[in-house]
């Protein structure tokens, strides 16, 4: 990851091309080191490779879950794993997978269900996911490190009725 005061590395794993070159142009023009994959596999390689500040991760890509299982191997991964040091890395979600499904993950964010720091539906507009990333990373940075996803959901609140 990136040095105290050096260049922030983005890597995007996601399968369209054509919106790959869209993000690396806007967000080299921002100042970014900009990094991509095509696939999940290629993504998990590239990750140690890398040491990405944010991933911007699609959903569906050479299959429905392709995104959920970087996820899960990032999110997951025990001490031995060698994504282990890569567990706290802000993950912005990037997907098509409610407009597909009709399923509303949105109040799923920064749960164990899914330990993301932003989940944004497409199409979307570079400006508006640049202020996200740029919002994630500020925060990191003011806390020395992403914030840490929870392994469990939470317990229920008592006070609940």
């Amino acid at each position: 990851m990136s040095p105290s005061g050096g260049k922030k590395k983005l890597l995007m794993i996601d399968d369209d091309v054509n919106l790959v070159d869209v993000f690396r142009l806007v967000c080299t023009a921002r100042g970014y080191e900009f990094h991509a994959a095509h696939s999940a596999a290629e993504g998990l390689r590239k990750i140690p490779e890398v040491e990405p500040d944010l991933i911007i991760l699609d959903v569906i890509m050479e299959d429905f879950v392709a995104g959920f299982r970087v996820l899960r191997e990032l999110r997951a991964s025990g001490l031995r794993s060698p994504y282990a040091k890569y567990s706290r890395v802000p993950i912005v979600m990037l997907t098509s997978v409610t407009a597909k499904t009709h399923l509303d993950f949105s109040d799923r964010i920064g749960t164990a269900l899914l330990p993301v720091d932003a989940f944004v539906e497409k199409p979307v507009k570079p400006a508006d996911i640049l202020a996200k990333i740029e919002a994630i990373l500020a925060e990191a940075a003011g806390d020395g490190e992403a914030r840490v996803r929870p392994e469990a959901p939470p317990e229920e609140d008592s006070r609940a009725g």
